[in-house]
């Protein structure tokens, strides 16, 4: 598959370079210097083809006339006919305003989209297409984005993806087909739900290439990563691309963003740290106080209590309970006894307390049996027997 397509030649092109714009986008005389570009002006100008109830209808569809876009049915009221006779009439003005364009102004206006298109591996999303093309201009008005869209819209190489279910709106360049960009993203949504987890943008795009590889087409790395931008399924957060269903890639609730928070993080965090880191990163416009954010922790059996305040993820190998909990599972794990010292690293390896916190434990729990200097063993039957809780946390000691 090319990168991209070859531009057709055009009687009046010429070479210039003003204002960051692309050599060979606009002519090089006074008339075509970009600060003289009057799009209303233009528009005037290529509506003398049309008729006056087609100049209407394209310009209420179009929002030409710094209005709300108007629906067919409400352009049909005012004219007492119905949506599809202005379906009609909007197409037949676009078709004659598509034979005349390369005779407009116009054409370099699309001239400089395919650029920025090519340039951004041939699909764009509409507002950062629209956005790059309006900086180009020195001066423009509260119209002038949608005049944009219009002239890209009556350029039959420029193919326009409207809002979907699975796309945001965005251009592509006729080098590539939407049925090509939903190929690309229905393969990597396949490999990310294989893998269960976000991909890094350079592997996943490497996976991509060799897919389309095997049924003999070729997408450049820019074109990949473009098809990607587009896709609602999809999100790019810092270490790669994940699904927007994953609630570790689009948190819906506290939680979600506590536990985003602490694996970025990859270290034990006060609550009070992750409530402030929340609203730093801003995933919503949602207020989050720090008692909900502790609350949550304190909920949540994905998180565990490792110190004063501090909260760890369950996935890195933590386990819940007391300092007494932690010890009484070490020496069950080792199954014999152990110094004092291996015990203390152990407990400190699970545990952010103070080595204090770890003796005054060993000592006043009798089934921490004492068998030699400095020197315990695990007596489950001098245990205290333990009354039943419910919810989440260790059971109760019977007094």
């Amino acid at each position: 598959m090319a990168d991209s397509a070859t531009n057709s030649q055009h009687p009046s092109d010429d070479t210039a370079n003003m204002s960051g714009v692309p050599n060979g986008a606009f002519g090089n005389s006074t008339s075509a210097n970009v600060a003289e570009f009057d799009l209303a002006k233009m528009v005037k100008e290529m509506f003398m083809v049309l008729t006056e109830k087609e100049q209407d209808v394209i310009t209420r569809r179009f929002s030409l006339n710094n209005q709300p876009k108007q629906t067919l049915e409400k352009i049909g009221e005012s004219f007492s006919v119905t949506r599809e006779r202005v379906r009609q009439i909007e197409n037949i003005a676009l078709s004659k305003l598509r034979r005349t364009i390369n005779n407009t102004k116009f054409y370099r206006i699309n001239k400089l989209a395919k650029e920025i298109t090519t340039q951004r591996g041939g699909i764009m999303l509409e507002e950062d297409l629209v956005s790059e093309m309006l900086s180009v201009f020195m001066k423009h008005g509260e119209a002038d984005a949608n005049i944009i869209r219009l002239s890209m819209v009556i350029d039959p190489e420029l193919v326009k993806q409207d809002k979907s279910d699975v796309f945001y709106p965005f251009w592509a360049y006729n080098s590539i087909t939407i049925t090509e960009v939903r190929q690309i993203n229905d393969a990597a949504i396949s490999l990310l739900k294989k893998r269960a987890d976000v991909f890094e943008e350079a592997k996943l795009i490497t996976e991509l290439k060799s897919i389309f590889s095997r049924k003999e087409e070729d997408f450049s790395d820019k074109c990949l990563v473009a098809a990607l931008t587009v896709d609602k399924r999809l999100k790019r957060v810092e270490s790669g691309w994940g699904l927007i269903e994953w609630r570790h890639i689009n948190p819906r609730s506290i939680r979600d963003k506590a536990y985003i928070v602490l694996k970025k993080a990859k270290k034990p965090l006060h609550f009070v740290d992750i409530a402030n880191k929340i609203s730093e990163v801003g995933f919503d416009r949602k207020v989050v106080t720090v008692q909900a954010v502790h609350n949550e922790l304190i909920r949540c059996e994905k998180f565990v209590l490792v110190g004063r305040g501090l909260y760890v993820l369950k996935e890195w190998g933590y386990k819940e309970g007391t300092v007494a909990d932690v010890i009484e599972d070490i020496l069950r794990d080792h199954d014999g006894p152990m110094t004092k010292q291996e015990i203390i690293e152990s407990v400190l390896k699970q545990r952010h307390v103070r080595i204090g916190t770890i003796s005054l434990n060993l000592q006043k729990n009798p089934h921490f049996a004492r068998v030699g200097r400095a020197v315990y063993d695990l007596d489950v039957n001098k245990k205290p027997k333990l009354k039943a809780k419910k919810g989440r946390g260790r059971a109760k000691k019977v007094s």
